[in-house]
């Protein structure tokens, strides 16, 4: 459904979002924001272009039942349009909010609950009453989440010009901050992923959708049908759904990936902040600070990996005696 802007900054909220999106940004969340800061502006009556500091305020200040990510989220898309308006010539004030500290912890898998999920993946029967079930993707598609690291909603969007099988690379191009990128995978995933495509093929030799992840009739997959999968997979072998933030959740599996990505490249010798960008840009983050906070689950996690880091270093700088 298109979002309608009706207030005195219709013209300019359109023309800020267009730019944006030829810049490579999707910037649907922030779209759906300047519909209600344009709502926001209708009710106060505002007749001209450009924010005043008294409205910039007003916008920021906390609602009722808001969390901090999100009126953080808020300020910052308006703060964004702010800058717009005042380089095109109508001057106006940014609000400053301070960004919320992260608390959050994703559930880690263990490579005991991986081992698990995927033996009871490979053993879900497809049945003829319901024979378009998404079971028969979910050995390869968990295997290639797992070792990816990849979003679900980039998963599910891969089409098959986009996996190489022969150089193992594939390329996103639906992603969640609309810049399109190039990842290699293990030669192991090429072997899992080039036995899923024979047998999807042998069942759709005529299919239509141009998909590479597709249910056994064909049909592209649908995130929702795949959660409800993984949550009985996980209840199969005794992994609890606790809800709230603490799932555990499909998209969990990215934030596993990342952690054990990290310690890796740690225990390999890397440090740990020269990892960083190496695993934001893989990962498609927009900046090294949406990364950092691996850093932190991992010394929390593996405080091991710390000590060998300060033990490697102690001696870097010469002891001066008084």
């Amino acid at each position: 459904m298109e979002i309608v802007f009706k207030g005195i900054f219709a013209n300019h909220i359109r023309a800020f979002i267009e730019l944006k999106r030829k810049c490579g940004f999707k910037y649907n969340t922030e779209e759906k924001i300047l519909h209600l800061f344009d709502v926001f502006t209708i009710s106060r009556n505002v007749t001209e272009v450009g924010i005043a500091k008294e409205l910039a305020y007003e916008w920021s200040r906390r609602r009722d039942n808001e969390s901090d990510a999100y009126r953080y989220k808020r300020s910052i898309t308006l703060n964004q349009f702010a800058l717009y308006l005042s380089q095109t010539g109508y001057p106006s004030a940014m609000s400053h909010v301070p960004k919320p500290k992260s608390t959050f912890v994703p559930y880690i898998y263990t490579q005991e609950e991986y081992d698990k999920i995927l033996k009871e993946c490979d053993e879900q029967v497809c049945v003829p009453i319901k024979i378009d079930s998404i079971r028969f993707v979910m050995p390869a598609f968990m295997r290639f989440l797992m070792g990816t690291g990849v979003r679900i909603g980039e998963a599910v969007s891969l089409k098959d010009d986009d996996i190489d099988l022969e150089n193992m690379f594939f390329i996103l191009r639906d992603t969640k901050n609309g810049k399109e990128r190039m990842l290699p995978f293990a030669e192991s995933l090429k072997g899992v992923l080039t036995q899923y495509r024979y047998h999807r093929d042998r069942l759709n030799p005529n299919r239509k959708e141009p998909y590479f992840f597709l249910s056994a009739r064909g049909h592209k997959l649908r995130e929702e049908g795949v959660y409800k999968v993984f949550r009985k997979v996980c209840s199969a072998v005794g992994i609890p759904f606790k809800g709230g933030h603490n799932g555990p959740y499909v998209h969990h599996i990215r934030h596993t990936f990342a952690i054990k990505s990290l310690m890796q490249m740690v225990r390999n010798g890397m440090d740990v902040y020269c990892c960083l960008p190496i695993l934001s840009t893989y990962l498609g983050h927009q900046s090294i600070e949406a990364t950092n906070n691996y850093v932190r689950l991992t010394s929390e996690m593996y405080p091991e990996l710390v000590h060998k880091v300060e033990d490697e270093l102690i001696n870097v700088f010469p002891y001066l005696e008084k």
